[in-house]
């Protein structure tokens, strides 16, 4: 027969596996719509991408940009956002000969990147536009 002190414990461990999921991974945030227009030297950005970053938690998304336009899911929060836009160069030749894969670079300057100090606060709601103008290198 079993002790009522052993069927409490078995019942807690049965609640706390349950509480951890069937993976034991943490849920996945919930994402909210964004939409905006990405400006390039005062013109739509052809392609390119707006990447809104949640710095304490390292959570990257990534939007991409078509034509000035951009709309996707990202977390709800203050935001870090950096912009890219890449164009290809001209491979290696002289060590991959004429089948030289083209490299891509980023013209968009450091400032809205790497070094960006633009900003977005992404509400839990449909109503998250945003415009950003930027210049290349």
């Amino acid at each position: 027969m079993i002790k009522s002190s052993a069927i409490i414990a078995m019942t807690l461990v049965a609640v706390g596996l349950v509480s951890l999921g069937c993976n034991g991974q943490r849920p996945v945030p919930k994402s909210y719509p964004v939409q905006g227009e990405v400006s390039l030297d005062g013109k739509p950005m052809p392609s390119g991408e707006v990447v809104f970053v949640s710095v304490a938690e390292g959570i990257r998304d990534t939007v991409k940009v078509a034509d000035g336009k951009f709309s996707g899911e990202v977390l709800a929060g203050d935001r870090k956002v950096e912009i890219r836009s890449y164009v290809a160069q001209a491979g290696n030749t002289k060590m991959y000969g004429a089948d030289a894969e083209p490299s891509y670079v980023n013209i968009i300057p450091k400032k809205y990147n790497e070094a960006s100090e633009l900003t977005a606060t992404v509400n839990e709601s449909d109503d998250n536009s945003f415009s950003f103008a930027v210049t290349s290198n």
